[in-house]
C-alpha cells in the first residue's frame, strides 16, 4: 500500500519535472519572446490529454504541438501582456493618490489583474477541449470565470501559493512552477467542465 502510494507520489513529481522542462525547452525554440506563448499552451494540451501517464507525454507530441499553437498561443500570451501592462500602469498612477476614492480604485484594478490571469488559464483549458473560433473561446473563458466565483478563487489563490513557494524555493522555477500552475488549473475547474459537457449533451 505505501509503495503503491510512494509509485503515484514519484510519478507525478515527474510529470511536474518533465512538463516544466518541456516548457522551458519550447520557450526557448521560441526565443522567449515568440516561445513562452506557445509553450504555456503546449504544456496545457499534454497535461489535458494524458494528465499523469507520464509514458504518453512526449516530445515528439509536444514539439508538433508547440509548431500549432505558435500563432494562437502568441495571440493570448500578449493578449493578456496588453491588458496586464494597461491595468499595472493605471493600478501604478492610482496608488500614488491618496482617498478612499482611489484605495477603491486600486482594488478594481489588482481584482482586474487577477481577473485576466484567471481567464487566461480558462483560455488554455477551454482550449485544449473544444475546436472553437478565437473569439468564441475568449467569450466562453469570461463566462467560465463569472459563473463561480469559488473557481476564481480556488485558481487564483492556488496560482499565489505556487507563486510564493517558488520565491521561496527558486529550483522549482526551472522544475516545476509552470506546469504545477497548468495542472492545479486544471484541478480547480474540472467542475466546471463537467457542467460544460453535460449542457453541450443536452443541445446535441
Amino acid at each position: 500500500m505505501v509503495g503503491k502510494a510512494l509509485e503515484t507520489l514519484f510519478i507525478k513529481i515527474w510529470v511536474i519535472i518533465k512538463l516544466n522542462l518541456f516548457f522551458w525547452l519550447f520557450s526557448c525554440c521560441g526565443l522567449l519572446i515568440l516561445g513562452v506563448g506557445p509553450a504555456f499552451k503546449t504544456v496545457n494540451e499534454l497535461f489535458v490529454r494524458h494528465e499523469f501517464h507520464y509514458k504518453e507525454i512526449t516530445l515528439k507530441e509536444g514539439w508538433s504541438s508547440f509548431k500549432q499553437n505558435l500563432l494562437r498561443g502568441n495571440l493570448l500570451f500578449y493578449g493578456l501582456g496588453i491588458v496586464l501592462t494597461i491595468l499595472g500602469y493605471n493600478l501604478f498612477l492610482s496608488v500614488q493618490i491618496q482617498g478612499l476614492l482611489f484605495l477603491v480604485i486600486d482594488f478594481i484594478l489588482v481584482f482586474g489583474m487577477i481577473y485576466a490571469l484567471v481567464t487566461f488559464q480558462y483560455t488554455l483549458l477551454l482550449d485544449s477541449y473544444y475546436e472553437i473560433s478565437l473569439f468564441n473561446l475568449i467569450k466562453l473563458a469570461v463566462i467560465s470565470t463569472l459563473s463561480s466565483f469559488m473557481n476564481l478563487l480556488k485558481i487564483a489563490i492556488g496560482i499565489s501559493l505556487i507563486l510564493l513557494i517558488t520565491w521561496k524555493y527558486k529550483g522549482l522555477f526551472l522544475f516545476g512552477t509552470f506546469s504545477m500552475i497548468q495542472i492545479w488549473s486544471f484541478t480547480a475547474t474540472k467542475s466546471w467542465r463537467q457542467t460544460i459537457d453535460q449542457r453541450l449533451e443536452a443541445y446535441a
